[in-house]
Order: C-alpha cells, then structure tokens, then sequence
C-alpha cells in the first residue's frame, strides 16, 4: 500500500532497503565520531568554527565550513557562548546631570 501511495515500485524499494551505505555516508560516520572526540575533548566548549579549526590545522582533515556545522547539528553537539552583557544608559542620571 505504500508502495503505491508513494508512487514507488516493490522492487525499487527492496532494492533501496538493502543497498549499502554510501562513500559519503561512511564518511559522514567517521568525520562525526572525529567531531565528536574534539568535542569532547574541549569539555564540550567547542562549536563548529573551532572544530573546524582543530580538523584543518591539527589534523590537516579537508572539510567545508557547513559540513561540520551540519554534522554537529545532527549529532546534536553544541558549544558554548559567552554573551556580551549589556550595558546601555541609565535614563533618569543622564537626565539630572546635564540638567
């Protein structure tokens, strides 16, 4: 039933089920559990643009930008960020000093 909903042949779709991952999902695997370790070895501090600093220059790993955002995402890594706190005038002193 499914099959037809989906607009898909039986065949198509036992062949999809048991085909092998592919080259860029077993590499996916690997750079994750690579991430994964810097991750944890930077107390979990660490987020994508640090991580892929640590795979290019400390592990000379030739990877974009997005991807490790990507991979961090779904794996659910997230680093940490220290806000800014603001500091913006005081209404009523303004007001007396110059008045």
């Amino acid at each position: 039933m499914a099959c037809r909903f989906l607009n898909v042949s039986k065949s198509g779709y036992y062949e999809w089920a048991s085909r092998p991952p592919s080259r860029r999902a077993v590499a996916d695997a690997e750079l994750t559990s690579t991430i994964r370790r810097i991750h944890t070895d930077s107390r979990e501090t660490y987020g994508a643009p640090r991580v892929l600093a640590e795979l290019r220059l400390g592990l000379g790993v030739h990877v974009g930008r997005k991807r490790v955002a990507r991979l961090m995402r779904l794996d659910g890594l997230v680093g940490v960020s220290h806000r800014r706190k603001r500091r913006g005038w005081k209404t009523g002193s303004s007001d007396l000093r110059w008045g």
